[in-house]
């Protein structure tokens, strides 16, 4: 569906950037600010340069409902089951299967790190608990971050949220 050379916008996120790359359904782009940025194709739209003809003054309703969805982009939400990383995967090993997990965990803490997201949600599911195990192995060598489950109501404790502290 992406090629490199395509523009796109990265969908519930005020970003968006040139592809430089592709594999599998890992996306990364050049984003307007120089900086090279890993994403789902599916958290991805093609950019078609709308222009607006007409502006229209916003509301104190627009204002606030623009301010609620930065505040939401700061956020971001990692899905790292294996059907949402790679497309082919039933050759791969369970070992090979936690890697592309645990590398993708590593690159959305750098990613997230270089955007200064306010926090991250990992996805893990319930499972045999290994990636939540690892993940957390990985997670702790990082300095500066709260690490806790994520809300039950939403993710039924099959995921992990961590928040960046800032000073």
């Amino acid at each position: 569906m992406f090629k490199a050379g395509d523009k796109v916008r990265v969908l519930d996120d005020d970003q968006k950037g040139e592809i430089i790359r592709t594999h599998k359904n890992r996306i990364t782009i050049l984003n307007e600010f120089g900086f090279e940025e890993t994403y789902n194709s599916t958290e991805l739209i093609p950019d078609k340069g709308f222009e607006v003809e007409t502006v229209i003054p916003e509301t104190d309703e627009k204002k606030t409902e623009t301010a609620k969805s930065k505040e939401v982009s700061e956020s971001k939400e990692i899905d790292l089951h294996i059907g949402q990383l790679t497309d082919s995967y039933s050759n791969l090993t369970n070992f090979e299967m936690l890697q592309i997990q645990l590398d993708t965990v590593k690159e959305e803490m750098e990613l997230a790190i270089s955007q200064r997201r306010r926090k991250l949600i990992f996805i893990h599911g319930h499972g045999s608990g290994k990636l939540k195990e690892e993940m957390m192995k990985l997670l702790k060598k990082y300095r500066n971050i709260e690490i806790y489950d994520a809300s039950f109501r939403k993710y039924k404790g099959g995921a992990t949220c961590v928040e960046f502290k800032r000073f």
